[in-house]
C-alpha cells in the first residue's frame, strides 16, 4: 500500500513540475498581446532560446517613432532562409511578452522586408515551422514580390 502512495506522490509531482520544461515561464505567444512596431535593425544575433532547439534569430529592433529597442525573436535559424542586415527597415507583428523601461521582448507572428511578407507563426500563434524543417518543405511562408 505505501508503494502505491509513493507512485500516486510521483505522479503528482511529476505532473506539477512539467510547465517548468519548454518555454521559459511567460515567454509564450499571447494574441491578446500583439503589437506592430516598424523601424530599423540594430542588432542581429543567433542564441538558444528554449531548452534542447537551435538557436534562434534575434534582431534588436529601433522604434521608428519613439527610438525604443524592442528584441525580436523572429524563428529558428535553420527555418528562416532571409538575410537581415542592420540598418535594414522592419515592420514586425508579433506578441509582446515583456513589457518595462529597459526590456521590450517580441515573439514575431509576421515581418514585412523588402516588399515580401514572412509569415512565421498563424494567426493564434502557432510556429509554421512546428513538424520539423522538412514538412513539406516548408521555409516561411512568403507574399508579396519575389526578388
Amino acid at each position: 500500500m505505501k508503494r502505491k502512495a509513493d507512485v500516486i506522490l510521483l505522479m503528482i509531482l511529476l505532473l506539477v513540475s512539467l510547465p517548468s520544461f519548454g518555454q521559459k515561464t511567460g515567454h509564450f505567444y499571447n494574441v491578446d498581446q500583439e503589437i506592430r512596431i516598424e523601424g530599423k535593425i540594430q542588432k542581429i544575433v543567433m542564441e538558444p532560446r528554449y531548452k534542447d532547439n537551435s538557436p534562434f534569430l534575434i534582431v534588436t529592433l529601433e522604434e521608428k517613432d519613439t527610438k525604443k529597442l524592442y528584441t525580436v525573436e523572429i524563428s529558428p535559424v535553420g527555418f528562416f532562409d532571409q538575410d537581415f542586415h542592420k540598418g535594414e527597415h522592419l515592420i514586425v507583428t508579433g506578441s509582446l511578452t515583456s513589457s518595462g523601461e529597459k526590456e521590450m521582448n517580441i515573439i514575431a507572428r509576421e515581418v514585412q522586408s523588402k516588399g515580401e511578407t514572412f509569415i512565421l507563426r498563424d494567426k493564434h500563434g502557432f510556429p509554421t515551422w512546428r513538424g520539423g524543417k522538412g514538412l513539406m518543405g516548408r521555409k516561411g511562408k512568403r507574399k508579396g514580390k519575389r526578388f
